[in-house]
C-alpha cells in the first residue's frame, strides 16, 4: 500500500485511508507485507511503486488522482511502467457532464483527470470527479485509488473488493475475529491458547486497543479456522462484545432493543463520547433518550440532581456521586437505565483527591444503582476512550446478566 501527499509526512493528515485497506485486505486473506507513505514527488512515488511492485503481487495507491499540479500519481506510475497517459475523451465528457449538473463550469486543469495509463482499465466514482485505474502486468495487479477518505473507501467496497474476491475465491487465509472488552490481555490470551491448542494450521494474533481486546483467528483450511472459532467462543463466553464487522455500540443497542429498554447517559470525564459512540448506530433513538455532559459540579447538582455535602464529602470521582449521577440522568430524562462516567483524565488531577486515571462508572434501573472504579493507564486521551469502551460495556454487561464485579 501507497499512500501519497505531503501532508501524511508533516503531521497534517493521519493515514487513516491505510488503515481501512489493511483490514479490508486481510479480511479477504491477504498479507499486507508493505506500507509507504511518499510525499508529493514524481521521482519518491516512481520509486515506490516500482519497489512495491517488485515485492508484492497486489499494489493499492492513494492519492494524488486530483486535478492540482501537485496531482503526480499517474504520471509517477506511468513512468515507472515505461508507459504512455493516453487523454480519455468519454471520461473528460463525463468530468464536463458532473460540473454541468453542479451549475459550473468545468475547470480545465479537471481533464488531467481523464488521463488513462496505458493498458488500465478506470474504475468510475460514484462520488467526486477522481477515477481510479486498474493495472494488470506480468501476474501482478496494480490499482490507483482518489486519496479522499470516501470516495476511496466507496470505490474499494464497490469495485476493488468484490473483483478481489472473484480473483481469490478458493486461495488465501481465511480470518475471523472476536472483540472483547474490559478484560486483561494475558488473561484472553491464556483462554484462548488453551481452547484452540491442538488445531493445526491455526494462527493466533491479538491487538491490544483502549479498554478492548481483538482476536484474530487465521488458518487456510476452513474447518480449523471454524473449529477454532467456536472453542474460542466458548471459552470467551459473555465477555466477547462483538464478532466480524460488529461493534460494542451495536451489539448493545441490539441487546436495548430487544428488552424494549431505553438508556440515558450522564458524562463528566468523557465529555460526550459515550452517547457520540451510541449514536453511531443508525435508529439508535429507539432506545437512546439522551445524554448531558456535567463536567463541573454545579453542573453535577443543577442538571443530575446530585447532593451538594455528597459533592463536597466524596467529590466528584466516587462511586456513590457515579450512581447518583445515573440516577439523576435517568430520572431527568425517564430512561429505563441511567449510566454515568466521572474521572481524572490529567494531565493533573483538577483538584479531585483522586490519582491522575482514575475513573468511576454508576448504573441505575428502577431496583437501584451500583458503581465501580478503576484506574485506567495512559494519556488523557488514552483514559477517556478507555472509559468509554468501559462505560459501554458496563451497560451489556449487565443486561447479560453478569455480576458486575466480572467487569473488572
Amino acid at each position: 500500500m501507497i499512500s501519497v501527499g505531503d501532508e501524511l509526512l508533516d503531521g497534517r493528515t493521519r493515514d487513516t485511508n491505510a488503515d481501512f485497506l489493511a483490514e479490508r485486505m486481510q479480511a479477504l486473506g491477504l498479507k499486507v507485507a508493505l506500507r509507504l507513505a511518499v510525499g508529493d514527488d514524481l521521482d519518491a512515488i516512481a520509486r515506490a511503486f516500482s519497489l512495491a511492485l517488485v515485492l508484492c503481487d497486489l499494489v493499492l495507491v492513494t492519492g494524488g488522482l486530483g486535478p492540482t499540479e501537485d496531482d503526480i500519481t499517474r504520471e509517477a506510475v506511468a513512468r515507472a511502467l515505461e508507459a504512455r497517459l493516453q487523454r480519455d475523451g468519454r471520461i473528460e465528457e463525463r468530468l464536463r457532464s458532473f460540473f454541468a449538473g453542479l451549475g459550473r463550469e468545468m475547470s480545465p486543469s479537471n481533464a488531467r483527470q481523464a488521463d488513462r495509463i496505458e493498458g488500465a482499465e478506470w474504475i468510475l466514482p460514484r462520488l467526486g470527479t477522481a477515477p481510479g485505474q486498474w493495472i494488470e502486468r506480468e501476474g501482478k495487479v496494480a490499482v490507483l485509488l482518489p486519496g479522499v477518505p470516501r470516495e476511496m473507501m466507496d470505490m474499494v467496497e464497490g469495485d476493488v473488493v468484490p473483483r478481489l474476491k472473484g480473483a481469490l475465491e478458493g486461495a488465501g487465509e481465511l480470518t475471523a475475529t472476536l472483540l472483547v472488552a474490559a478484560r486483561p490481555e494475558s488473561e484472553v490470551g491464556e483462554l484462548v491458547g488453551g481452547a484452540v491448542s491442538g488445531i493445526e494450521g491455526l494462527r493466533v494474533s491479538y491487538r491490544t486497543m483502549t479498554g478492548q481486546i481483538e482476536v484474530r483467528l487465521s488458518s487456510r483450511d476452513e474447518e480449523a479456522l471454524s473449529g477454532g472459532l467456536a472453542r474460542t467462543r466458548e471459552a470467551l463466553g459473555g465477555w466477547v462484545v462483538a464478532e466480524g464487522a460488529e461493534t460494542l455500540e451495536e451489539n448493545l443497542g441490539k441487546e436495548l432493543e430487544a428488552r424494549g429498554l431505553t438508556l440515558a447517559v450522564a458524562e463528566s470525564c468523557t465529555g460526550g463520547m459515550v452517547g457520540e459512540r451510541i449514536t453511531r448506530v443508525p435508529g439508535s433513538s429507539r432506545y437512546y433518550r439522551g445524554g448531558v455532559v456535567a463536567y463541573t459540579y454545579e453542573a453535577k447538582e443543577k442538571l443530575l440532581g446530585v447532593a451538594p455535602a455528597l459533592l463536597r464529602e466524596k467529590g466528584a470521582v466516587n462511586e456513590e456521586v457515579a450512581v447518583a449521577m445515573a440516577g439523576g440522568i435517568r430520572k431527568l430524562l425517564e430512561a429505563d437505565i441511567g449510566l454515568s462516567v466521572s474521572g481524572v483524565a490529567g494531565p493533573d488531577s483538577g483538584g479531585e483527591r483522586e490519582a491522575v486515571g482514575t475513573v468511576v462508572f454508576g448504573l441505575a434501573d428502577a431496583q437501584g444503582g451500583r458503581g465501580l472504579k478503576y484506574r485506567l493507564p495512559g494519556n488523557r486521551e488514552m483514559v477517556r476512550e478507555y472509559a468509554a469502551n468501559i462505560a459501554l460495556t458496563f451497560v451489556l454487561f449487565y443486561l447479560r446478566g453478569m455480576e458486575v464485579g466480572d467487569v473488572r
